[in-house]
């Protein structure tokens, strides 16, 4: 393949990664919005907490969803893609991301945990919003909800994996760490410079960069 040619299908595979991330955002944006008192949040701590759990909430769709024993990640809209057609995009990421996705599996999460595990990513302490104290209380009622879910599914989850509710809020800081790598990936594509990042992917990513 000339140097062309491959320059060609990389910078295909690179639009790819970006149409995916920001299709996801509109996803994740009308599913906040359904989120019971996520409207009577101010304006701007809406927008904050959307932009800053987005990378997270993408991975924790991507893994829910996907299929990792058959190497397959199922996207927001529908697409199925093989690992090995991520490669190229996702770079090293898409491994931790099967890996992710392969422990979430493992802990057999229904709909309901899954929606209030993705809560959680999106309302928690973020720098420089304008009413903290809404929030915490919110993460208070949310913790509440889910003892109450867990014992409404009954001792069946408790009895075969202890510390059920501490394993499923263990998978919080695996997520961030998760978006950093994710970030790492985004940064090194801009660097890489054969596709430019959409303006909402360059606002949210370069905005909050860690390093």
């Amino acid at each position: 393949m000339s140097d062309s040619l491959k320059e060609k299908e990389d910078a295909g595979d690179i639009q790819q990664f970006y149409d995916l991330l920001t299709g996801a955002l509109d996803v994740i944006r009308n599913w906040a919005q359904t989120i019971p008192g996520f409207m009577d949040f101010c304006a701007e701590d809406q927008e904050l907490l959307l932009e800053s759990a987005f990378v997270e909430l993408f991975i924790l769709r991507v893994a829910y969803r996907s299929k990792p024993e058959k190497n397959k990640l199922i996207f927001c809209n529908g697409l199925v893609l093989h690992r090995q057609q991520c490669a190229n995009s996702f770079g090293g990421w898409i491994d931790s991301i099967m890996d992710f996705s392969q422990s979430l599996h493992r802990m057999n999460l229904d709909n309901s945990l899954i929606a209030c595990l993705s809560a959680f990513v999106i309302i928690t302490d973020r720098h420089g919003l304008k009413e903290p104290k809404r929030v915490e209380d919110f993460q208070s009622n949310l913790i509440s909800c889910l003892r109450e879910h867990m014992s409404g599914i009954g001792s069946e989850v408790t009895r075969t994996q202890p510390n059920y509710l501490s394993r499923l809020l263990g998978k919080l800081p695996e997520l961030r760490t998760l978006c950093t790598e994710g970030r790492q990936r985004i940064f090194y594509l801009k660097l890489e410079d054969l596709v430019p990042p959409p303006p909402i992917v360059e606002k949210i990513f370069m905005d909050t960069l860690p390093f």
